[in-house]
């Protein structure tokens, strides 16, 4: 790719946090001491508006101070002042004007202030809470609070403090570093670019705004950003270089890059489409190193699931927390009993080892996978649109069994021959017709095809069980299987090998009656010597042959000579059967 950035490395910067100590100032208005204090001369006794002046005592426009803290006062029509019922004073400003405002030296800041008596006020910055107020996350160093009704005060408590010194600031240069820090640091994170760099790529956006998740994966790792909102929107394939600044947060097990206000943005971080770099593709994993995988785009093969809740054999959780769809994203749910692929972002749940299906670039989050070697279960019901990986191989150098629970469509068997039983027998020989187009779910077929460990899409997984074709009267049938079966040693149940020959088990050493499953298999009669024939060709000789009820069927030689109504015994060549082409090796 080209480079957008060249970074110079950066180095860790170690700042040692600053101790914060909180201190506080009370203005008392209710005792003599207080007022002492103040230089607020207490107001005489009195009663009645004839005795107003003697009653109280004008604040007026000037300062007073307790420790570090400052209070000044404005005046309504009425002015602020210290007022005397009986022995009890108490501080008094009036709506229309009186104000009360405390101010600490700058570079110290107000965190809380506390009213005894009746308030009846607003603040200019902040939050106040009946009597109490706090700064709501924002720092300052002076509040105001501007009569709306009564303001009897007795007391008022200011705490006030050293400003929290700034976090220190670590520089990393990839997300290993970052996830190397301790929760809850800051951290600018720098993206280099070049193969040999960084540069990171972005996996997987959920959600928006404040709440956004972007899973973005280096060289080293991956990480959520979360919260950050760029100048170019987060999307699928994108690389990143160059550096933001955020928050290194562990959170339930996932590590997450959050926003920091007025620190984060994307002012100087490339997002842009790739130019020479491949697609982003997930991770392929096994179960144990999940820990190690976690916000990242993982592919965890050969997965087991054993219960409804979706939990696989070893240990991984399926929740569809990011809502896939089968229409948008391609996602089917797999049910109890299936052995599947799984694609997804490692995202934990508590002790959950939780996968979170995604699509993108063709990958599929849920693929059904059948091995030839393990126990198929059947879904309960049809699922549409799946993908199914075999693992089986074929050839097209000899005939193949071959059986699978989904219909194989025309298009996806391009120089394939198949052939089906016909239900039809001559003696034993089971009469096969090719020329097939299409493999039908359940139903058994030979084969002749060059693959290995193929993958079908968007097939439907039938609820089907593996189906026997049998003879017209019965003694012969070809039997479907899915998964590994054992044949019978009564020598009634045959295999087709490589070299077109029906053979039977006879013995059980080494598991050497074991069909692997994915294949069919002959039942004859006991004693029967069997053989396979088509229309057009025939093979799977063995001896001797018994006759069994025989078709009606004419026989001549390509020289137009009738040679009789069974093909039994007949020597090697070709023959025109019923108006087609047979031929006997």
């Amino acid at each position: 790719m080209k480079h957008f950035l060249h970074i110079l490395v950066l180095t860790f910067v170690l700042v040692s946090p600053l101790r914060v100590l909180a201190d506080t100032a009370t203005f008392d208005f209710s005792s003599d001491e207080g007022l002492n204090t103040l230089n607020l001369k207490k107001p005489e006794k009195g009663n009645g508006k004839e005795n107003e002046k003697e009653r109280s005592t004008n604040l007026g426009d000037r300062e007073y101070s307790i420790n570090k803290v400052t209070m000044r006062c404005t005046s309504a029509k009425t002015a602020t002042r210290i007022w005397r019922t009986g022995n009890q004073t108490d501080l008094r400003f009036y709506k229309n004007g009186g104000s009360i405002t405390f101010t600490v030296p700058t570079g110290q800041q107000i965190t809380n202030i506390a009213f005894t008596g009746t308030l009846g006020s607003h603040c200019n910055t902040g939050q106040l809470n009946g009597k109490e107020w706090s700064d709501g996350g924002i720092p300052t160093n002076s509040v105001t609070f501007t009569a709306k009704d009564k303001n009897y005060i007795k007391t008022i408590t200011i705490t006030y403090s050293n400003p929290k010194p700034e976090k220190p600031i670590a520089k990393v240069n990839s997300i290993k570093e970052l996830k190397a820090l301790e929760s809850g640091s800051y951290a600018t994170l720098s993206f280099t670019d070049g193969n040999n760099g960084s540069m990171a790529r972005v996996l997987h956006v959920y959600g928006t705004g404040d709440t956004q998740e972007a899973y973005i994966r280096d060289n080293t790792g991956a990480v959520c950003f979360y919260g950050i909102n760029p100048n170019v929107p987060f999307a699928y394939n994108q690389h990143l270089a160059g550096q933001i600044t955020g928050e290194y947060v562990l959170e339930n097990g996932v590590p997450r890059f959050k926003a920091i206000s007025n620190k984060t943005n994307t002012s100087q971080l490339v997002i842009a489409a790739p130019i020479t770099e491949g697609n982003v593709q997930p991770k392929e994993i096994e179960a144990t190193e999940y820990t190690d995988n976690i916000a990242d785009w993982v592919l965890l093969k050969n997965q087991n699931i054993i219960n409804e809740e979706l939990t696989t054999q070893e240990g991984i959780v399926i929740n569809n927390r990011f809502n896939s769809t089968a229409s948008k994203d391609k996602y089917t749910k797999p049910y109890n009993g299936a052995i599947i692929d799984l694609a997804g972002i490692a995202i934990p749940n508590g002790v959950k080892h939780e996968i979170n299906p995604m699509y993108q670039n063709g990958q599929r989050p849920i693929i059904f996978v059948i091995d030839d070697e393990k126990t198929f279960v059947s879904p309960q019901h049809d699922i549409t649109d799946a993908a199914v990986r075999l693992k089986r191989t074929l050839s097209s150098q000899y005939w193949n069994t071959f059986t699978v629970p989904f219909d194989i469509e025309y298009d996806a068997l391009e120089n394939v021959e198949i052939a089906k039983f016909t239900g039809k027998v001559e003696g034993n020989t089971m009469i096969f017709e090719k020329e097939q187009t299409l493999i039908e779910a359940g139903v058994p077929y030979i084969v002749k095809w060059d693959i290995k460990d193929p993958t079908f899409e968007s097939v439907t997984l039938r609820a089907t069980k593996a189906q026997t074709i049998n003879s017209n009267d019965g003694q012969f049938g070809f039997v479907a299987i899915y998964g590994p079966t054992t044949l019978a040693l009564n020598k009634t149940e045959r295999y087709l090998a490589k070299d077109g020959n029906l053979y039977y088990p006879s013995s059980s050493d080494n598991k050497a009656n074991l069909l692997k499953g994915l294949r069919a298999y002959y039942r004859v009669p006991a004693g029967a010597g069997a053989k396979i024939a088509f229309f057009g060709e025939a093979t799977g000789i063995t001896s001797p042959e018994v006759l069994t009820t025989p078709i009606q069927i004419k026989v001549y030689n390509l020289n137009g000579q009738y040679m009789g109504s069974s093909i039994n015994n007949l020597p090697k060549g070709i023959y025109i059967v019923n108006g087609r082409k047979l031929i006997i090796n």
